[in-house]
């Protein structure tokens, strides 16, 4: 048995853009430079007990047909027994896509 944790995110010119910010008590919270510009980085990854198990990098947002391929090339492949295993997945809108439960239930 196995449980898994599947979670996105993203990071582009707007990352550090908050209006609001946490640091230690009586220290001003600063921001000193953009993460990065004009472009958007994508990372998903799958944890495990045994550490960060697969992960992807893209340029963009992950759509659901990227998502899925994830899910078939890595996820699926790297779970040792996927009829006994739980996914763990936040209520992204993705994870609701055309074919992404089917894809897990089809895999155990």
């Amino acid at each position: 048995e196995e449980i898994g944790f599947l979670d996105e995110t993203s990071k582009d010119e707007r990352t550090l853009g908050r209006s609001a910010g946490r640091s230690l008590k009586g220290i001003c919270a600063m921001k000193k430079q953009v993460f990065i510009h004009g472009h958007r980085l994508s990372a998903l990854g799958l944890l495990t007990v045994d550490g960060m198990m697969a992960v992807s990098v893209i340029e963009g947002s992950f759509m659901t047909v990227k998502f899925k391929t994830f899910i078939e090339e890595d996820v699926v492949t790297t779970l040792m027994h996927p009829i006994s295993s739980v996914l763990v997945m936040d209520n992204a809108k993705i994870h609701h896509g055309d074919g992404v439960a089917d894809l897990i239930r089809e895999a155990g």
